[in-house]
């Protein structure tokens, strides 16, 4: 197949897909933009890229505004996001700030474009038993807002007025709270820990592979094979969500969806070379409850 029928195949099969999304969607991003997402907590906005244009912006799922990602180095390969307000810079280089390659834990605000450095309670003197001291307890028992990965096994504690007193914003392992989390499920400890605290806490991890997502309220939570209710674990929508779900929706009215690529093959003789094309990105709508 030439390229220009390729690119005929191409729009016709794409908006073919626009026009007739499955039952009870809506399309979010058209899939002539070979799109792909990823879900923000809070399902506020949906993080998007458009592989057709190179576009990569943050979609307002309220009205629908492209907002323009910030102009940062470390967004676009180190970003995770903790609200549609503020994204973790993971660091991943050098532990020791002696090391001249260290390169410390940041949130940054997309309010209004500034970083701000997390002190990495992984560093503070530990018991003669390598527990972590008790008396450090305050940085969470004192915190505004805290956040658990459990993919990554991290806990995030941000002050109140976090962007006046930087200096009490802190991140810490579950690995740095003793020998016995190496046992531990992924962020089971740290969780324990916040409510052996009374600390309350959000989980931030968006992997099916790791853990059930909760929606925003909690009303609902999102597994492989479907959504339910979370308190009485009753099944809402009995679908194969699996690696397809990106995110909540912010008034847990839906679920974005998005089943990636397939590739078309044009055949006549028995024969052909494949060429992708991507789904639209949907909002799949929740029954009525």
């Amino acid at each position: 197949m030439c390229r220009e029928e390729q690119e005929a195949l191409f729009w016709e099969t794409c908006r073919e897909f626009d026009l007739n999304p499955p039952p009870n969607t809506e399309v979010l991003v058209s899939a002539c933009t070979r799109p792909s997402a990823r879900g923000v907590p809070g399902g506020e906005v949906l993080f998007v890229h458009e592989g057709l244009t190179d576009k990569t912006y943050l979609l307002d799922l309220r009205t629908g505004e492209k907002r323009d990602i910030p102009d940062d180095p470390l967004f676009l390969d180190h970003r995770v996001f903790l609200s549609s307000e503020l994204v973790w810079l993971e660091s991943g280089v050098a532990a020791d700030p002696n090391d001249p390659n260290y390169r410390p834990h940041y949130i940054l605000d997309l309010t209004d474009g500034q970083r701000y450095e997390l002190f990495d309670a992984t560093r503070l003197p530990r018991l003669d038993d390598y527990k972590f001291d008790p008396k450090y307890y305050s940085y969470f028992t004192g915190a505004e807002q805290v956040f658990i990965d459990q993919s990554k096994n991290t806990l995030i504690a941000l002050s109140t007025n976090f962007r006046q007193h930087p200096e009490d914003n802190v991140i810490i392992s579950q690995f740095s709270l003793g020998s016995a989390s190496s046992s531990a499920k992924n962020g089971e400890l740290l969780e324990q820990l916040m409510k052996d605290l009374g600390v309350d806490y959000q989980t931030i991890d968006f992997s099916l592979m790791y853990a059930d997502v909760p929606s925003p309220t909690g009303k609902y939570i999102v597994r492989d094979d479907g959504i339910y209710l979370s308190k009485i674990n009753t099944p809402v929508m009995p679908r194969d969500l699996g690696w397809y779900f990106r995110g909540w929706y912010y008034d847990e009215s839906g679920v974005v969806f998005h089943e990636g690529t397939t590739f078309l093959y044009h055949a006549p003789f028995g024969g052909g070379v494949g060429f992708p094309v991507s789904y639209p990105i949907l909002k799949l709508r929740l029954p009525a409850q």
